[in-house]
């Protein structure tokens, strides 16, 4: 079988779709709680230990570690990666939170147009979400009466997938990137770095925050992505291997590294069959990605359905919430995301010129 460097001469892969199914994951695994309730939780936890949405989460980690890392190498300057990171997720993020304010909020909220509006947490909800880092989940009035108030409790990933960019722009900054033996020090340093923090975590030596737990937690599926691609002329998709990976995980299933050595055959599988349907992804590719737009709409449509529905099943949320979440999902790849991601270069050329007369500017003032 062929070796990841090689299948990647190709574009004929089912990242598009694998990121779709990860989407729907997240939107199945959220129909328990948003239906029936905060304790609620979906069957699949009982069994792994991880939920069907944290899958999904992990699954575009894995994803965007391997994608990232070779978006930092082709791109001519950290404007250029910069730009292309923040056109792939602020357009269509801004769509939504303005929706949300000002659409859903005021046709769903219990309170009246003028006290909605005149409420500062309209506005701050917008700012606030674009910031990322800590995620305004309510409303005024929004949904209160809902098993699970709040909208768009989906966003809280995107904080920690902006704290991995700059992880990778930061190696790529002091060299780490340059060379397979410098990136090999940092995997072997971070490894070590995971396997210490899980021992003094479950022997309760340190207590970290919130924030440094859960970016540990996701962070590993990130740079198993990254050493993919490091080494993807060394890493075969071989079904052999897949198959040996996956004895493995069963054989340490209830152990203390079943969760990692099952993400690990996770991220192996997604890219063994990314790789390997091709006679499928070169016709799913030309519908386009709605992945991302689909992971941001789902909550608050399935918020809309258990407002409008009370008493609504998990399978019922299921199956309805997914063909309507799919309507915005696809509005917003085919009028915000992929028109900005057709002008990234032209804007990272803006940004740059723009910079450089900063700098030229800067540079030949000299106070009288």
């Amino acid at each position: 079988m062929a070796n990841l460097e090689v299948a990647l001469q190709t574009r004929d892969n089912s990242f598009n779709f694998i990121r779709m199914i990860a989407a729907i994951f997240v939107l199945v695994s959220h129909a328990y709680p948003l239906s029936r309730g905060a304790t609620e939780i979906e069957p699949l936890v009982s069994q792994l230990g991880i939920s069907l949405g944290g899958l999904g989460v992990f699954t575009f980690f894995c994803i965007s570690g391997f994608f990232i890392s070779s978006s930092y190498q082709r791109s001519k300057s950290n404007v250029d990666f910069v730009v292309a990171r923040f056109l792939r997720l602020y357009p269509a993020l801004l769509v939504v939170l303005v929706l949300s304010a000002f659409i859903i909020g005021p046709l769903f909220s219990n309170m009246s147009l003028k006290d909605y509006f005149s409420s500062s947490e309209v506005y701050s909800y917008v700012f606030a979400n674009l910031k990322l880092k800590i995620i305004q989940f309510q409303l005024p009035g929004l949904f209160q009466d809902n098993p699970y108030p709040g909208i768009n409790g989906s966003l809280w990933t995107l904080y920690y997938e902006v704290l991995l960019y700059a992880l990778v722009m930061v190696l790529g900054g002091v060299g780490l990137l340059n060379s397979l033996l410098r990136v090999s020090i940092f995997f072997i340093c971070y490894f070590l770095f995971y396997i210490g923090f899980r021992f003094f975590l479950e022997t309760q030596l340190i207590h970290p925050g919130f924030e440094v737990r859960t970016w540990v937690q996701w962070s590993f599926a990130f740079v198993i992505g990254m050493l993919f691609y490091a080494y993807k002329s060394n890493i075969r998709l071989d079904y052999r291997v897949l198959c040996v990976s996956w004895l493995i995980v069963f054989s340490l299933y209830k152990s203390h590294v079943f969760i990692e050595v099952f993400v690990a055959a996770w991220c192996y599988s997604v890219f063994w069959v990314a790789f390997n349907t091709q006679w499928f992804a070169g016709q799913f590719n030309r519908l386009g990605d709605y992945s991302y737009g689909l992971y941001i709409y789902a909550f608050p449509t399935q918020e809309i359905l258990a407002h409008l529905w009370k008493g609504i099943s998990p399978v019922v949320m299921i199956l309805v919430a997914l063909p309507m979440a799919l309507i915005p999902a696809m509005l917003s790849w085919r009028f915000v995301e992929h028109p900005c991601l057709l002008r990234k270069k032209e804007i990272a050329q803006r940004v740059s010129r723009t910079f450089a007369k900063l700098y030229q500017l800067i540079t030949n003032y000299s106070p009288k």
